[in-house]
């Protein structure tokens, strides 16, 4: 009977041997970790965390470009850098002939860019604005002359333009990368400086009724469905730069892809100041509450969303009473996102991911303290001492914005930065606004002689739509903020 035993169990050992062999195996840990890395490349915030080279370009293998690593919107940019200086005078006499012959073939060997002039952009935006007004009535035509004096006072630039750049769909999508808040907001391409986009206000009512016996009844009810417009404006934000020293094709190949890192990161973080910190006042503002902003500040262009809370609609917004954060600063949240009137509940959506939290840097490290969150006991694995990080409340989201700081016990910002002690929450849904583009990224130099500089301006406009179903600021229900949080 022992001799059986010992067999079994020898037996049963060999067997799991076995399997262990397999399960373990160089071929089936291989296809767990396609099978799990291909998982992740499906999640949109590891993608959005995680960013990959670019392979590079063989059409660039063997010259200069390809020894300092420059890809295709490298060469794009450094091609329309030197073309843009063709014939302007160099410091020590002379003139910039503008790309090499390396350069110019390179360039056309591997893009598709191409330029138009001044001339041709502006008969490109005349034409949207007149298909915009088909029928020039006694109604619309202020419209059609505001339309047409704001293409004349924020003309697409002057002289040519590079279009369908590689590098400037690159910058862009890098920038998106590196965007916490603009990024989870909609867009829409406009074309006129002012477009209007159509928001539902209610919806059909449905109503309880006798069978219909003959022909002669009288007929049911209508229901009718209410709509409304929002206005999005364009407006025309810039970067400008100057660059000292020479700027021959060898002196600053190697500082292409760092002029282009600056803009990237330039422009995520004045995307996102601008949808959260937007406010149309000059003076006593939510981002100058004791000083006038200067006119070229870039909160000035629209209202956002601090301001639908703050301003617009103050029953959407709360003090947190000097008190440390905690869950009901975002629970209070959903209930004043509620529109009773008109049936909208901002705050419960059917997606979670609809619903986002942005808090400022100081309040999200508080977060991680809140009891909650903090142990083992209460959040499992998830806990805040083990990640670090606070991904979520309530099921949604909870990002940190560098663009979103310390404010003031009113939740404005003071320009003097020592008045700032307080944390901010702001609450949005997504479906509640939308960016309006009417010219993605430009980019154009002009050489300075007399300080051997080179001014490098990227420009873009930019529109914000606002959705209110009474067509007044006042009815903005989507988003809210809580403000005066001890930290």
């Amino acid at each position: 009977m022992s001799d059986t035993i010992v067999q079994e169990i020898r037996d049963r050992l060999v067997a799991v041997d076995a399997k262990l062999a397999d399960a373990t195996s160089e071929e089936r840990l291989l296809a767990l970790i396609n099978q799990q890395f291909g998982a992740l490349l499906k999640d949109p915030e590891f993608a959005r965390k995680m960013r990959w080279g670019q392979p590079a370009d063989t059409r660039l293998i063997g010259g200069k470009f390809a020894r300092w690593g420059l890809n295709q919107a490298d060469i794009e940019f450094l091609y329309d850098l030197q073309n843009s200086l063709r014939g302007t005078s160099k410091r020590g006499g002379g003139v910039y002939k503008g790309p090499s012959e390396e350069l110019e073939n390179t360039f056309r060997a591997i893009s598709d860019a191409y330029y138009l002039s001044a001339d041709e952009v502006r008969e490109i935006d005349k034409r949207a604005i007149d298909d915009l007004f088909p029928r020039v009535t006694k109604q619309n035509v202020r419209e059609y002359e505001r339309a047409m004096r704001a293409m004349d006072t924020a003309e697409s630039g002057y002289g040519s333009q590079l279009i369908g750049a590689q590098y400037v769909g690159d910058l862009w999508e890098a920038s998106r990368s590196d965007m916490r808040v603009a990024n989870l907001i909609g867009s829409f391409e406009m074309t006129a400086p002012t477009a209007y986009l159509p928001v539902e206000v209610d919806f059909p009512a449905m109503l309880y009724v006798s069978e219909s016996t003959s022909s002669t009844v009288t007929d049911y009810t209508t229901s009718k469905t209410g709509s409304q417009r929002v206005s999005v404006s364009a407006a025309k934000f810039v970067i400008h730069q100057m660059w000292s020293g020479e700027m021959e094709e060898d002196s600053i190949i190697a500082f292409v892809p760092f002029l282009r890192g600056q803009a990237q990161k330039s422009i995520a973080y004045y995307m996102d100041s601008l949808c959260l910190n937007g406010d149309e006042t000059g003076t006593s503002g939510l981002n100058g509450a004791d000083s006038v902003l200067a006119s070229t500040t870039h909160t000035l262009a629209f209202n956002g969303i601090r301001h639908a809370a703050l301003v617009d609609n103050t029953g959407n917004s709360a003090s947190a009473a000097n008190l440390p954060v905690d869950l009901s600063h975002f629970r209070g949240a959903y209930g004043r996102m509620i529109d009773a009137t008109y049936k909208h509940d901002w705050g419960h959506p059917n997606s979670p991911d609809d619903v986002v939290h942005i808090v400022d840097p100081y309040t999200a490290d508080a977060m991680l303290d809140i009891d909650e969150f903090k142990t083992q006991d209460k959040a499992g694995n998830a806990a805040t001492t083990f990640t670090g990080q606070v991904a979520r409340v309530y099921n949604h989201p909870v990002i940190s914005s560098i663009a979103l700081s310390k404010s003031e016990a009113t939740g404005y910002v003071d320009e003097t930065a020592s008045d700032n002690l307080y944390g901010q929450i702001v609450t949005f849904n997504r479906n509640g606004c939308k960016w309006g583009w009417r010219r993605r990224i430009q980019m154009e130099t002009e050489r300075i002689p007399s300080s051997d500089q080179t001014r490098i301006v990227y420009s873009l406009r930019v529109g914000f739509g606002r959705f209110t179903p009474t067509g007044a600021d006042s009815g903005i229900e989507w988003a809210d903020e809580v403000y005066y949080i001890n930290l």
